[in-house]
């Protein structure tokens, strides 16, 4: 039963689905905690990620005892261990635990160098903490067999500065509603309009991403386990090509999590549910 099962997870388009879905219930479970604490105590959101902390040393560990063989289980373990790091630092951002030095709403009027000197402020801490943990995992992957992790840790960075600034340069279409209290605020850094120059810059660096990707898939052996590395790669580079497309063309992305969200309360009318549910803030790279 076991090596059945193995075997499903050996085929490239089951692969896929399990990136997607993967990225989709990842995406989806923090979206819920975030809300979730909004709504039972604004002041626990530190609380909540320092009790997660487990999901981040879970990652650790799949991702270091991945490093250095070449297997179906290795593969995937390494690909879930770099999500999962991802992931709680993710939460540290939205809850505010880890963001940066300042952190205040975006003054009216501001030139553009000066509002990019302020988004950055707000965020610092967050950006330099994914870099920091993004070069100790490349280093400690040198002479690494295994780097599957590494780099789908790439993509999720290199796709996330991406999405950041293509929102602050500015997209026609930006959902901020869902943006949890402690980083509320950031919503002022966005700028609702026409595309500039660097959203077809970004489009196509992730697309030649993804093309490099599928190239490796059909450049190897069918039956070689780095098809499946590949694959796994591909899916997730082709995701962050398909949020960065939303930011362009309307779409409902909120749906895909809807049912998974906790009901909107009216503060201003206990046990009365607002009607209106809250769309997804463009949470791009998980």
């Amino acid at each position: 039963m076991h090596f059945q099962l193995l075997n499903i997870f050996g085929i490239p388009w089951v692969a896929a689905l399990t990136a997607v879905f993967v990225w989709w219930f990842l995406t989806g479970l923090l979206l819920f905690i975030v809300k979730k604490v909004d709504q039972i105590n604004e002041n626990a959101h530190h609380v909540i990620t320092i009790i997660l902390t487990p999901i981040l040393l879970t990652g650790c560990l799949l991702y270091w005892n991945a490093l250095f063989s070449i297997s179906l289980a290795s593969v995937y373990c390494s690909f879930f261990g770099s999500l999962l790091i991802w992931a709680w630092f993710e939460l540290a951002f939205l809850t505010g635990l880890v963001t940066g030095p300042i952190k205040k709403p975006c003054p009216p009027n501001m030139p553009n160098k000066t509002r990019f000197i302020h988004a950055w402020q707000n965020i610092a801490y967050s950006e330099l903490g994914l870099l920091a943990v993004l070069l100790t995992m490349t280093f400690i992957s040198a002479n690494a067999e295994n780097r599957v992790g590494l780099w789908t840790f790439w993509i999720l960075f290199c796709a996330r500065i991406c999405a950041k600034l293509n929102l602050f340069l500015g997209v026609p279409n930006v959902n901020s509603e869902f943006l949890p209290s402690p980083v509320k605020h950031l919503a002022s850094y966005f700028k609702v309009g026409s595309t500039s120059w660097f959203f077809p810059l970004s489009i196509s660096l992730i697309s030649f991403t993804l093309f490099f990707w599928v190239d490796k898939i059909f450049s190897i052996k069918a039956d070689d386990t780095l098809v499946i590395g590949y694959t796994l790669l591909a899916s997730l580079t082709a995701l962050a090509l398909v949020e960065h497309w939303f930011m362009v063309v309307s779409v409902k992305d909120a749906e895909l999590w809807k049912w998974m969200l906790p009901n909107v309360m009216d503060k201003k009318k206990p046990g009365k549910a607002n009607k209106k549910r809250m769309s997804s803030e463009k949470i791009h790279g998980l």
